[in-house]
């Protein structure tokens, strides 16, 4: 099926974008290989805030030795536990701050 023509006394449709689909690729095309060689430069730059830091001492130090995770973390509580510890805390906490509340209303004339 045949789209329907256009009568001749209408003019052709407007373009929607001033500048064709094709300008901005081109213009970040030409933006990327700048930011890339940019960001080359600046990764073998040496920071002495960083650097300048570390004491003569350190510099020398070995490397610390690496021991498994298992081991260097500790077991943590169950959470029940630590949900009820940590529940217990907050309410003798609410019940500090209330008693201080009724301390300083009493406290005003």
């Amino acid at each position: 099926m045949q789209s329907p023509a256009q009568p001749k006394n209408r003019p052709p449709m407007p373009s929607i974008c001033a500048t064709p689909a094709s300008a901005p690729v081109r213009r970040h095309s030409r933006l990327f290989p700048l930011l890339a060689a940019a960001a080359l430069i600046s990764a073998c730059a040496r920071v002495p805030e960083l650097e300048d830091r570390l004491t003569p001492d350190l510099r020398g130090a070995d490397y610390p030795a690496l021991v498994p995770l298992e081991d260097a973390l500790q077991p943590s509580p169950p959470a029940a536990e630590e949900s009820k510890a940590l529940e217990d805390t907050l309410d003798a906490r609410a019940a500090r701050l209330q008693a201080r509340a009724d301390r300083l209303r009493a406290a005003q004339p």
